[in-house]
């Protein structure tokens, strides 16, 4: 069974907020504990990474890094349109808010296929099975949220966490400075 994974920001709460398709309810997830979501998974990520029958396993980051980069740029067998999307709250979504459990616990494990999360609240756990690539793509989708967010006195997640995955040409048009605006003239020649 696949599930769904939503996450949101809420800046009157300064909080974020988790939902999934095998729950009945949004979790509130506090700058606290997404850190430790944040550091816990990218810790199981860089100890467990996977690699192909017969080949050494990259260790720590150099291979969460590979992994993270083909689970976000390769499909994966049966799936149809983009893994990850974005998507606006409702207002039915504001009231659900208003009566979520707070996390107050968080566990992780895995393995070289696959990973559970749990989601510790005063009225019970809940979890998710994910695959490694789900894994992979799930973390990438709570660091999009993240970078909403002005949550910048702590630690830096990993680098190939945040990395950009744009083509280099795309990269520099975003990063490099503007030239002459179309249908200026030249600077004249000296």
């Amino acid at each position: 069974m696949s599930v769904t994974t939503t996450f949101g920001y809420s800046a009157a709460e300064d909080r974020l907020w988790v939902s999934c398709s095998a729950w009945n309810t949004r979790l509130w997830l506090t700058r606290r504990m997404v850190q430790s979501v944040v550091s816990s998974v990218a810790q199981v990520l860089e100890t467990v990474a996977a690699q192909p029958a017969g080949e050494p396993a990259p260790r720590g980051a150099e291979g969460a890094a590979r992994e993270h980069d083909a689970s976000l740029n390769q499909p994966q067998p049966g799936e149809s349109g983009r893994a990850l999307t974005l998507g606006r709250d409702s207002e039915e979504g504001a009231a659900e808010l208003a009566a979520a459990p707070l996390c107050t616990r968080f566990r992780v494990t895995g393995t070289v296929r696959n990973a559970e999360l749990v989601f510790g609240t005063r009225e019970g756990d809940r979890s998710v099975q994910l695959s490694r690539v789900g894994l992979h793509r799930w973390l990438h989708a709570l660091q999009m949220v993240l970078a909403r967010t002005d949550w910048h006195e702590w630690q830096a997640p990993p680098e190939w966490l945040t990395r950009s995955y744009l083509p280099p040409a795309l990269q520099n048009l975003l990063t490099t400075a503007a030239g002459p605006a179309a249908g200026d003239a030249p600077p004249p020649a000296a």
